[in-house]
């Protein structure tokens, strides 16, 4: 009887529980904000902020907090649309704390919580110039430093290293706890590929396909440990670099179910998706509306949707979310991809907005396009006022990627880099404007450009890291990693060497290399070492000396030193040049030093240049 009574007191109990829960629930929906958070201080004090939560769409709101004034107010617009959208105004007066947004609906008081931080007191950025070395990453595939977050419970993928197109497991605590490596490789700019939350269905491993733009990849880690990496390679006097995408989300994105306004995303196109893009559409001053709307609107594939940038929402919110990203981690540097995909005006916005908050940050532009013309137009906008502090060199890129192939005509190619670079008129400052890719997560590994000897690769590495221009290279390069992009780019994007416990060699220890695995990473290590010690001689101007007879030369300048490149780029036969062919540009000088041997003699003498070849000499006019 006792027991039977303490069963109805429980059931009791269970019951009331559960009203009040539900009760409760009613009163206070979750509710998600985009940004979750601002800070006082900023000069971008104007926030959008897009509220979203169960049953709020028509209702009203007021805040009360010191400083802080509701502009508009308005719903969201479109079918079972959530959405609230808060303009306000934070005022100099505003002082750190939690923001109470009230949101009066359906005769019941909703409270949003809304934390206002304190600004960081960063201001100076380690700006990104020609002395640099840029080292990309996908930190899905470079080192697994957490295999607790390797798989995430409600994400779609899990695990797979057999699948070059899976994910792998690589996060950011694999990339702290091998800074001393990238350190030690001489390399001084990490540059991050996206880090998004993607939770699609398949190739969710590179971020490029969003379905948060607030939120990183919880397989990749959390935002402390982002903000650490960037902290410890900071403290290294190394910079950052975060990749952001603007023109597209992953189809498993909320705002495509249900977007805040209806025309917030492209309807998908009734032609078949396709990757052939006309990247020079944005930069013809001739282009009609037609192709400019119906590329606006293009998707990438079946399951990368394309965002309405005519919407003024839509560009408020993606500029306020590169710079929440940028307060938040106190990186040194945005890159921009597919920048040929976005609205000008999108971009104006964005340059200008970014500038405002952080004028010596840098922002790399990356535009598909192998004119000159365009590049240097995505660079600088319709005002030819600079839009982007750096930009890509892709049409570089488009002759460095076959220059030194055996099968191409030795003199005509050297001809088409000697041409790109007489194009720099162009660029206000190309030393120290333009990224020279070597590779990257969407090329051709360099090391298979070079047909995997060598010889060839060393020719490739010589001039990517003596040319005028910032280097960027994929990680992994330096120990021969290689990777043909036509056939996937999951194979460019290998598993770094070592980067996971199970591993049978790794790049960590060089020891553990292959003969050939060493030689070039000696290789980048002895050029790396000796760009870092002549910082001024890699910003300086550059001039070269038109090919002929397979040989092309340049000259990096600065006031004690000076760098002489030369190149033979014949398949067959060596090249002798007589010891006053420089004789005007190189000027006075004492001592010459081969960068790569270490050889020291007092002149140049006559050199010879063994078949396909590159000599690189430090001209030094003292002691």
């Amino acid at each position: 009887m006792i027991e039977m009574k303490f069963l109805k007191t429980l059931f009791l109990i269970m019951v009331l529980l559960t009203v009040l829960i539900n009760a409760n629930s009613q009163q206070r929906p979750v509710t998600v904000s985009y940004p979750a958070n601002w800070w006082t201080g900023m000069k971008n004090n104007r926030v959008l902020i897009l509220i979203q939560g169960s049953g709020i769409s028509g209702g009203t709101v007021s805040i009360n907090y010191p400083g802080i004034k509701i502009i508009k107010q308005y719903s969201g617009v479109g079918r079972d649309s959530n959405y609230i959208f808060v303009d306000i105004e934070i005022s100099e007066i505003s002082e750190a704390g939690n923001v109470s947004i009230l949101i009066n609906s359906g005769g019941r008081t909703i409270t949003h919580n809304f934390p206002l931080n304190q600004k960081r007191k960063k201001t100076n950025f380690q700006t990104i110039n020609g002395s640099d070395v840029i080292y990309q990453i996908i930190p899905d595939r470079f080192a697994n430093g957490n295999p607790s977050n390797d798989n995430v419970s409600g994400f779609f993928e899990q695990t797979d290293r057999t699948n070059p197109s899976g994910v792998h497991g690589g996060d950011i605590v694999g990339i702290t706890k091998n800074i001393n490596y990238i350190a030690q490789t001489g390399v001084s700019v990490v540059e991050l590929t996206p880090i998004y939350e993607s939770n699609q269905l398949v190739q969710s491993y590179d971020k490029f396909a969003p379905t948060n733009h607030y939120n990183i990849d919880p397989r990749l880690g959390t935002i402390d440990d982002l903000t650490l990496m960037v902290s410890s390679l900071q403290t290294r006097q190394m910079k950052v670099v975060l990749t952001k995408v603007l023109h597209k989300i992953g189809d498993q994105h909320p705002f495509l179910r249900n977007p805040p306004i209806q025309e917030w995303i492209y309807r998908r196109p009734e032609i078949n998706v396709s990757l052939n893009t006309n990247n020079i559409l944005f930069a013809d001053p001739y282009a009609s509306p037609e192709d400019l709307e119906k590329h606006y609107s293009f998707w990438e594939s079946y399951d990368i949707p394309s965002l309405n940038h005519n919407i003024e929402e839509v560009r408020r919110y993606l500029i306020q979310h590169v710079i929440w990203w940028i307060e938040t981690t106190g990186v040194d540097g945005i890159k921009i991809e597919d920048l040929q995909l976005n609205s000008h005006l999108l971009i104006k916005e964005l340059c200008e907005a970014i500038k405002k908050e952080y004028p010596s940050i840098s922002l790399i532009g990356a535009p598909k396009t192998d004119l000159v013309v365009h590049n240097h137009f995505w660079k600088n906008g319709l005002t030819q006022e600079s839009m982007f502090t750096h930009i890509t060199d892709l049409p570089l890129y488009k002759r460095f990627e076959n220059s030194f192939a055996d099968y191409r005509n030795s003199n005509e190619s050297l001809r088409e880099l000697y041409k790109i670079l007489a194009s720099d008129m162009i660029y206000d400052d190309p030393a120290n404007q333009l990224i020279t890719i070597g590779d990257a997560h969407n090329l051709t590994r360099l090391f298979t450009l070079a047909e995997k000897d060598l010889s060839l690769f060393k020719m490739y590495v010589g001039f990517l890291l003596t040319a005028r221009g910032i280097p960027s290279f994929l990680y992994g390069t330096e120990v021969i990693m290689d990777g043909l992009a036509t056939g996937g780019y999951g194979f460019v994007r290998g598993d770094f060497p070592g980067g996971w416990e199970s591993d049978q060699f790794s790049a960590f220890n060089p020891a553990s290399l292959s003969p050939r695995q060493r030689e070039a990473h000696l290789f980048f290590l002895k050029l790396l070492e000796w760009r870092k010690n002549n910082p001024e001689l890699m910003k300086s101007k550059t001039i070269q000396f038109e090919p002929n007879n397979d040989l092309y030369a340049y000259f990096r300048s600065s006031n004690q030193k000076k760098l002489l490149v030369i190149i033979n780029n014949n398949p067959n036969s060596p090249r002798r040049i007589e010891n006053n062919k420089f004789i005007i540009t190189a000027g006075n000088f004492n001592k010459v030093i081969n960068v790569l041997t270490g050889e020291v003699s007092a002149g140049l003498g006559n050199l010879i240049l063994n078949p396909k070849s590159i000599l690189i000499l430090e001209l030094i006019n003292g002691n």
